[in-house]
């Protein structure tokens, strides 16, 4: 049977939606589509704090096969992301170590059909990585090459109960490292990306109206990618993408199910303005491909400055 799954797991800190009009439906956890994109890979010694704001807004959903749901299909969601990090002059392996953590505030409003309605602002999962690795530039075809390796743990502290049709915490512990780069192919021009592998714990306390004990989301694997032109030392504009694609399927009571997993891409236009210390990032995404998740369009928004 074809499964479809309501909620999309939006960004970094979005919410997940546990309640859907079918028993056997699992969603995967939160993950970063979209949370970055130009000159990502470049970082140093310091501080580091940011606030990004993502705004998500979709009215369709789409099968397994990427057909269209009929109904309503509305999810809108606003996370507000702080986030901390911090690098040592230290060097371990060649590259300066640190750590991070990230503190998401989710608004998430559902209406769908045959399934979870009504608007619920809460806590998300904190997001922690006990260990970052950033390297000093390297020569890469003649021009710097950035890149950074991340450990990330997303922690189930955020707001969940099986009882509740829509949690902003997911009740599962997730391991999503990544590796960041940022290839400066010439004084203007700059191309960055991320590549994330995602794992998702079991669930052993599943939303009631399921009748199941255990549910478990797919691995997946997610990247961000950007290009970015300076048109001065303060702006540069240029395009960036998603990609989710998940690669395993789900298990429900450790059973494997057919037909679910996740996909969706997302592009679109950006601009980044530095001055001095504090930058400012604005980027638009709309989705397409979508399977088993909603496909819509999302804002975000970032400050960033260094100490």
């Amino acid at each position: 049977m074809n499964r479809t799954k309501w909620v999309k797991a939006l960004g970094i800190s979005s919410a997940l939606a546990c309640a859907t009009s079918e028993a056997d439906s699992v969603s995967l956890p939160p993950l970063a589509l979209g949370n970055t994109s130009f000159m990502d890979g470049v970082a140093g010694p310091g501080g580091l704090f940011e606030l990004p704001v993502q705004y998500y807004r979709s009215h369709s959903a789409y099968d397994a096969r990427g057909h269209s749901v009929p109904g309503r299909q509305q999810v809108h969601s606003t996370t507000v992301l702080p986030h901390l990090a911090y690098f040592s002059s230290d060097t371990l392996l060649g590259a300066n170590y640190g750590a991070e953590v990230l503190l998401p505030l989710v608004n998430l409003e559902l209406d769908i059909d045959q399934g979870p309605k009504g608007r619920r602002t809460r806590q998300g999962d904190v997001i922690v990585s006990p260990f970052l690795l950033q390297w000093a530039p390297v020569s890469f075809f003649g021009r710097p090459y950035w890149q950074r390796l991340n450990f990330v743990f997303s922690l189930p502290t955020g707001s969940y109960s099986k009882d509740s049709s829509i949690n902003t915490g997911s009740n599962v512990w997730v391991f999503n490292p990544h590796y960041v780069f940022t290839w400066e192919l010439s004084e203007r021009l700059e191309v960055s990306g991320r590549i994330h592998y995602a794992w998702s714990s079991r669930n052993h306390d599943p939303a009631s109206v399921l009748g199941v004990d255990s549910i478990q989301p797919g691995q997946a694997v997610h990247g961000n990618l950007a290009l970015s032109y300076a048109l001065s030392d303060r702006w540069r504009v240029g395009v960036a993408g998603y990609q989710l694609k998940q690669i395993s399927d789900d298990r429900i009571d450790g059973h494997r199910q057919k037909d679910s997993r996740e996909q969706v891409l997302g592009i679109g236009p950006g601009v980044m303005y530095r001055q001095g210390k504090q930058t400012l990032f604005a980027n638009l995404y709309f989705e397409s491909a979508a399977e088993n998740r909603a496909q819509g369009s999302q804002l975000t928004l970032r400050y960033l400055r260094t100490f």
